[in-house]
């Protein structure tokens, strides 16, 4: 039973993968179940054992994809010290560089945020994306009320939206490393942490 379980996740996860690289490539719209199949090295069939519809796979792809992220960006920064300060710049460096390493399938993820957009997926994709956003600017408060308590960050620093722009610089730096491959993202997002955690910090006066 165990054995039959992990074939199951594995084909299954090898499905996720392949219609990530088709609606990334694709788009949404243009990407046929067919290709997917054929991606995944699967009958189309098999996809609908695991998905009732495109759209079913699309919203599954995406939970995926969020999921993977989230794990990837948060694991090495919660394992690393320090103060909140230096926890801050731990967690923004996880959370860029991981989606750096994605850089080839963020295209999938401007069809995310279309799909939010489009009136017969609005609400479902609208809260999917809500919450990932929500995890990210949760961290980030915490450790920016942390550091207020501490005397690390600034007592007059307004933590959520603070947090709030920090998620949405995340967003437009990606986007421009997507949009341009000659923009050196990962040496600009480490300036710019710094800065912002720099401007965060309290003056021995304050």
């Amino acid at each position: 039973m165990r054995k039959r379980e992990a074939n199951k996740e594995k084909k299954q996860t090898a499905i996720l993968a392949a219609a990530l690289g088709v609606f990334g490539g694709k788009g949404y719209a243009a990407a046929k179940i067919i290709d997917i199949a054929r991606a995944a090295e699967v009958g189309k069939g098999t996809i609908y054992e695991y998905y009732r519809s495109k759209e079913d796979l699309f919203f599954a792809v995406f939970e995926w994809y969020a999921a993977q992220l989230a794990k990837d960006s948060t694991v090495d920064a919660a394992c690393l010290g320090g103060d909140p300060a230096q926890r801050m710049k731990n967690l923004l460096s996880s959370v860029f560089t991981a989606f750096h390493k994605q850089i080839d399938t963020f295209s999938v993820f401007l069809e995310f945020w279309a799909a939010a957009g489009n009136p017969d997926m609005r609400d479902r994709y609208r809260s999917a994306l809500l919450s990932m956003y929500d995890t990210f600017r949760i961290l980030i408060v915490d450790l920016l009320e942390e550091g207020k308590r501490s005397g690390v960050f600034r007592r007059d620093v307004d933590s959520v939206s603070t947090a709030a722009g920090l998620v949405g610089a995340l967003d437009g730096m990606m986007l421009q490393a997507w949009m341009d491959r000659d923009f050196d993202a990962l040496s600009a997002s480490d300036h710019f942490f710094d800065t912002i955690i720099t401007g965060l910090r309290r003056k021995p006066t304050d």
